[in-house]
Parts: structure tokens; C-alpha cells; sequence
């Protein structure tokens, strides 16, 4: 998984290598700009906070063994759902320690 600049397309920002498996989705937080969420085909929810670490995700979550392809915040971001490829949804409520900036 890579994260790329609009304003310089030579190459990613910074590329997270820690997945053991394509990362289907990914959403920023919608209040911390430095908090985002990813699943992958392994049933796992990543959540990382670029002002923490770039190269582990702060915190993992495993979900299943279904693959996972969709992820969404709430609005207010205090809750996440996952989406499986059977079109199952989980939906967890965060610890603030979790969205809090830092």
C-alpha cells in the first residue's frame, strides 16, 4: 500500500509493506488528519496514525477470515464498519485513545 502526493507523481510518499495481503480499501479519519483505516483480504482492519508510526499500523483488528473489501468511518468518526466479500458488516465503536490526535 502506498501513499501518494497529488503534486509529485515521481514516486509514493511512503510505502507500507507490512501487509501480507492486498489492501482492498482505505478511508482517512474524518476529524485526525493523520489517522487512517485499511482491510485487506486476510479479515484484518489497520488502523494507522501517521504522527505514531509509518512503519506498523497503531492498531490491528482481526475480523474475520472473510476477506474484508470495505471500510467507513462515521461522520463524527467515533465508529468504524467493515464490509466482508459475503456482504457481512461489522461495526465497532473506538476508544478515544484510538481518535484522538495526539
Amino acid at each position: 500500500m502506498n501513499l501518494w502526493s497529488k503534486n509529485d507523481t515521481d514516486g509514493p510518499v511512503v510505502n507500507f509493506d507490512l501487509n501480507d495481503d492486498y489492501v482492498y480499501d482505505a478511508k482517512w479519519h474524518p476529524t485526525n488528519p493523520s489517522l487512517f483505516a485499511s482491510v485487506d483480504g486476510l479479515g484484518k482492519l489497520d488502523f494507522w496514525d501517521l504522527n505514531h508510526d509509518i512503519e506498523v499500523p497503531t492498531f490491528r483488528h482481526d475480523v474475520g477470515k472473510e476477506a474484508l473489501n470495505k471500510v467507513c468511518w462515521s461522520h463524527d468518526g467515533k465508529r468504524i464498519v467493515t464490509g466482508d466479500i459475503n456482504g457481512k458488516l461489522s461495526m465497532f465503536n473506538l476508544e478515544k485513545e484510538v481518535i484522538n490526535i495526539k
